[in-house]
């Protein structure tokens, strides 16, 4: 009975350091799967990546072409857009030039035109001069009492009527300072009363046909003092 015991005993012990060694065995075995397991998604990541880099380097390739082929465009873009600002600004100092041009053309047209119609109203005018000097000889000598001299009055007066219609007016001369502008002096003459540059007598009434001589004063002009002529 000791017997029996004892190596039930000694198989107890046995069985359970089997089932120790199992233990550690399929502990081992559950490591290795683990680490395999382990290893072989390590594995799939890394391939994973792989691809993933391998599909990123075609499209990382294309986007930098892409922006190659947009800077391109965008450089023949700006180079377009200078090229039509500068014929641009070819063609507007172009159309200034003419411009200024023809508005230089048509301000000498009418400048041109006004001297045109100037000198030929004032020819027109000038004709009748020589007819008023004649009406004012005729009043000078007339018989203030003739009906004939208030004729000829009536006459004078509607002529320089006409006359001033067209901007004729008659040039002040007598007393006034000489102006060679307006006047023409047929001499001059020592004066005790007017001084020298005066205008002494009016030989021939000058008129203006606005702001131009029509005709020039005739007039004799003062020399001053004889004294100091002769100094």
């Amino acid at each position: 009975m000791s017997g029996k015991s004892d190596k039930t005993l000694f198989e107890q012990m046995l069985e359970k350091k089997i089932a120790a060694e199992e233990e550690k065995t399929k502990q081992k075995a559950d490591d290795s799967a683990a680490e395999a397991a382990s290893s072989d998604t390590e594995t799939a990541g890394e391939e994973v990546a792989s691809a993933s880099e391998n599909e990123a380097a075609p499209t990382a390739a294309a986007e930098i072409v892409d922006d190659d082929n947009s800077a391109a465009q965008g450089d023949d873009h700006a180079k377009q857009i200078a090229d039509l600002q500068a014929e641009y600004d070819q063609m507007k100092d172009q159309w200034l030039r003419s411009r200024a041009e023809f508005d230089n053309y048509r301000k000498r047209i009418l400048r041109e035109m006004d001297t045109t119609k100037f000198n030929a109203t004032a020819d027109v005018l000038r004709v009748f001069l020589p007819v008023v000097d004649n009406l004012e000889r005729a009043l000078a000598h007339a018989n203030e009492e003739d009906g004939l001299a208030e004729g000829v009055r009536l006459v004078h007066k509607q002529l320089l009527d006409l006359l001033a219609a067209q901007g004729v007016v008659a040039i002040d001369a007598k007393g006034q300072a000489f102006d060679p502008n307006i006047h023409d002096a047929l001499s001059m003459t020592p004066s005790e009363e007017v001084e020298e540059g005066v205008i002494l007598e009016e030989f021939e009434r000058g008129y203006m046909l606005k702001d131009q001589v029509l005709r020039p004063s005739k007039v004799i002009v003062s020399a001053g003092k004889a004294d100091d002529t002769a100094e």
